[in-house]
């Protein structure tokens, strides 16, 4: 698509566009910061923070464009650098060597007002290869993956008197360790042309963005991730009781088959390499829970990680030339 866009779905175009959808970011859920663990000597880690800079004017101009505020630049303080260093530390060898080939530029910018979190742009490099820039809201550098979670479920839900909450448990680890394996994903899967139509889950999508049935009717479907109203706060329970009832890792996989294929990869780094819980609450007024849904123990879930994972290992195989 060729700008960003306020709904929580894109098409494939002149722009790759993906993008994380959050409400602004209240201040606490920090993460912790340790002393930076990149492995000395790895010239994919270096050749990533070496393509660390302010974000291009198209960039900021798209966040503008798609109805973001005080939008700018955002220049990395010492304490940032570290978190940026730790997180690409976080990724594996295969991602940090994606980003190594095919990374233009990795920007942060200050954009309070933007619905989206990160935002993944395509173009042509130098002698005409894919590139790619990944511009991420500056934000989330403080951010743990928990707090990140907790505030973009949010944004699915208006409220209603309920006094219902959700409440999202994903451990300490950084959310920018989680949107850069994201967002990553996203750039292997348009160098492998992966999930253009549908991807390796024709049971589930008819297209890149079209659910199969069950899905398409169920309750599964209807969320602001597919393009539906926000829903009173009373129905969240339904919401992720569908939820743990499905193929899905999350809601957020929903938006597309790009979104399901970026989520799968991504959760699949976080809970085998980082260790992280993913766990989703429906509390009340009271904050007694009504709804607990734990995806990362379903055993549908745990087989199309593996799905996912050969998917790319079976492309990668086919054309070695493209990672």
């Amino acid at each position: 698509m060729s700008n960003v866009s306020a709904n929580p779905g894109f098409r494939w175009g002149a722009l790759l566009v993906a993008a994380l959808f959050l409400m602004p970011w209240p201040a606490r859920g920090f993460a912790q910061v340790a002393a930076p663990r990149v492995v000395t000597g790895d010239q994919a880690a270096s050749a990533i923070r070496a393509r660390i800079g302010l974000p291009a004017d198209e960039t900021i101009k798209a966040y503008v464009d798609a109805g973001a505020k005080d939008t700018k630049a955002h220049v990395l303080t010492d304490r940032e650098w570290a978190l940026v260093e730790n997180a690409i530390a976080d990724l594996p060898v295969l991602y940090r060597q994606t980003l190594e080939r095919r990374l233009a530029r990795l920007s942060f910018i200050d954009a309070p007002t933007s619905a989206g979190t990160a935002l993944t742009r395509a173009s042509k490099g130098a002698n005409g290869e894919l590139m790619f820039d990944i511009t991420i809201r500056a934000d989330v550098l403080e951010k743990s993956l928990s707090a990140f979670l907790t505030q973009k479920e949010a944004m699915l839900f208006s409220p209603d008197g309920s006094g219902y909450s959700v409440k999202v448990t994903a451990g300490q680890t950084s959310a920018l360790t989680y949107i850069l394996l994201h967002e990553t994903t996203h750039v292997i899967d348009r160098a492998l042309d992966l999930t253009m139509t549908g991807g390796p889950f024709r049971a589930i999508w008819t297209d890149y963005r079209s659910l199969a049935q069950p899905h398409a009717d169920g309750t599964i479907a209807h969320s602001v991730y597919r393009r539906e109203p926000k829903l009173p706060l009373s129905q969240s329970p339904a919401l992720y009781q569908a939820l743990g009832r499905s193929p899905f890792v999350s809601l957020y996989s929903t938006a597309s088959a790009g979104e399901d294929f970026a989520e799968l990869l991504a959760w699949r780094e976080l809970s085998r390499r980082l260790g992280a819980p993913l766990k989703f609450q429906v509390l009340d007024a009271r904050g007694a829970e009504l709804v607990s849904v734990e995806p990362l123990t379903n055993a549908v879930v745990r087989s199309r990680f593996e799905a996912a994972q050969a998917a790319m290992t079976d492309a990668r195989t086919a054309s070695p030339d493209k990672l």
